[in-house]
């Protein structure tokens, strides 16, 4: 008999079936007892962690209109029973009293409800204890160094009564925690929270929660560190005494998943660095259209995970060769024997030089020839003819065949008589 009825308070404690009661507090009334009113026998009850079930036996006295409840209230030091509902049908048989405090004891009276406000002699007065808080999970902990997110794991919770999890995270900030997930399963147990920073340190904690929303107390706190970001590039060198190159060179970095390497390039140290090319090396060689062809260059260090560095300070400046200085004082005679020519070395680089030689014939006949690896400073033209007139250039080369710009040019002619 106490089987069934225990499992029929269950059932009524899960579906809540109880009808036709109010469960907030009444304010009483001088109330007058009727000893001849039949009081209800409770058949027992049933608790659980925040609620507790009644059962009473069916009632046959016409006369009573309903039931009233009767509960101590949750200081352990005040035993006083204060009405706390009131049941406006004498068809009723059950009574669930919930949003109670786990693992507290408390005591119940029913009074049967007569008309003009008169109540039956109270019930005995039955002691309940709601049951203990589910437990906490009892296992958790997280995967750190991960690029911008942090895996958190626990073991999953053994009371059946669990539907799911809350997860919380720390704002170091304020120091306050707030839910980011809920997960629902009892039997999952993985979540990933993405998003994150990188090198940043996170606290994150998991609540479980049953079928009807009580939320445990929080698991141990679990730290999590992000993956930083590869370290800068240091010690970066660039050239400026290569033809129509420039070369770069830098430290590697520390680090053991290392991916590639990006340099970005401009024209200006304040201007627009764009993406230039992508290399596994510490070296690279980029080629320029131009001598003294100069760029500025930032590089970083990319990891497998895809992250990169910041951008490498100080701004590395690179040029390729510049020109070799003009020759100076070019001056030169002519006469019937000749051209003679002659200008001063103005670039230590020097190794030989190039003499632009242009014919005038008219103003539209124009021919040109240059005469290379002069080693002297001074050049003798035969070939010339009276009358005509030609215009000389010089300039100097160095031993990578880069060429200065020339000096002004002369002009020179003779005439027959």
């Amino acid at each position: 008999m106490r089987t069934s009825i225990r499992y029929a308070l269950s059932i009524s404690l899960a579906l809540n079936l109880f009808t036709g009661c109010s469960k907030l507090p009444i304010p009483e009334k001088a109330v007058t007892i009727d000893p001849t009113l039949t009081a209800p026998s409770l058949n027992g009850s049933l608790s659980d962690i925040t609620a507790t079930a009644f059962e009473w036996k069916a009632m046959e006295d016409p006369r009573v209109s309903g039931f009233y409840v009767y509960r101590s209230s949750q200081s352990a030091e005040d035993k006083k029973l204060e009405r706390i509902a009131t049941i406006e049908s004498r068809f009723a048989t059950h009574f669930v009293d919930d949003h109670l405090v786990p693992n507290t004891q408390y005591q119940y009276r029913f009074a049967s409800k007569g008309k003009e406000n008169t109540e039956s002699n109270a019930s005995e007065t039955i002691s309940v204890s709601t049951l203990p808080m589910i437990v906490p999970v009892s296992f958790f902990q997280s995967v750190g160094n991960m690029p911008r997110s942090a895996k958190l794991l626990w073991r999953p919770h053994p009371n059946a009564k669990i539907n799911g999890y809350i997860i919380d995270r720390l704002n170091v900030n304020d120091q306050k925690w707030s839910e980011i997930a809920t997960i629902t399963g009892r039997l999952n147990a993985e979540f990933i929270d993405h998003d994150l920073k990188d090198g940043q340190i996170y606290y994150y904690r998991v609540r479980a929660v049953t079928y009807d929303k009580l939320v445990t107390e929080p698991s141990e706190t679990s730290k999590v560190v992000t993956k930083p970001l590869p370290p800068e590039i240091k010690n970066i060198t660039s050239t400026s005494n290569l033809p129509k190159a420039i070369a770069l060179t830098w430290e590697p970095t520390p680090i053991n998943d290392l991916d590639h390497y990006n340099i970005y390039r401009s024209k200006t140290s304040d201007g627009k660095y764009s993406y230039h090319v992508k290399l596994n090396d510490t070296k690279y060689t980029d080629i320029t259209k131009e001598d003294g062809e100069i760029y500025f260059y930032k590089l970083t260090a990319v990891d497998k995970d895809d992250l990169e560095s910041l951008q490498s300070t100080p701004i590395v400046q690179g040029s390729s060769l510049i020109k070799p200085k003009t020759p100076v004082s070019f001056d030169g005679k002519t006469g019937p024997n000749g051209t003679d020519l002659s200008w001063v070395n103005a670039d230590p680089r020097t190794v030989s030089y190039t003499v632009i030689k242009t014919t005038k014939r008219s103003w539209v006949d124009r021919e040109s020839i240059e005469i290379n690896s002069i080693t002297d400073t001074k050049f003798h033209d035969g070939d010339i003819q009276p009358n005509i007139e030609y215009m000389y250039e010089v300039l100097s080369v160095d031993k990578d065949g880069i060429r200065s710009l020339p000096a002004a040019g002369i002009n020179l002619h003779y005439e027959t008589k």
